[in-house]
């Protein structure tokens, strides 16, 4: 009689981490999906208020150039001043580019990918 029991229970057994090992790739399909829904509506949420930014910047540039060309009386002294700025702005950022720059971004990043700072 006790070994019908341990006959009984194996099969028991059996299907119960059957069930566990289906019910674990479960979760864990829907924590990936979480994770790339999240990850993917903030890169479209991003990109919006990036285009958003470089329009507005771009009229801004536009702006600032006409002001500067009708103070020197030259549109292309104004443009050439606003261009001027651009470029020592890009210097400076290529310059601190590895030290302040990409650590940001990728902080950002593994924040972003892993949850960090949310719920």
């Amino acid at each position: 009689m006790p070994e019908s029991q341990d006959q009984k229970q194996g099969p028991d057994i059996v299907s119960l981490i059957k069930e566990y090992i289906s019910t674990k790739v479960e979760l864990t399909r829907l924590t990936a999906i979480d994770k790339l829904t999240v990850l993917v509506s903030s890169m479209i949420t991003g990109a919006v208020v990036i285009v958003a930014m470089l329009l507005t910047f771009l009229f801004a540039s536009i702006t600032l150039a006409l002001f500067l060309g009708e103070i020197l009386n030259s549109y292309a002294a104004g443009f050439g001043i606003v261009a001027l700025i651009y470029l020592a702005l890009a210097v400076i950022t290529n310059m601190s580019k590895e030290k302040y720059i990409n650590k940001f971004l990728q902080d950002f990043m593994v924040k972003k990918i892993f949850n960090k700072g949310e719920k």
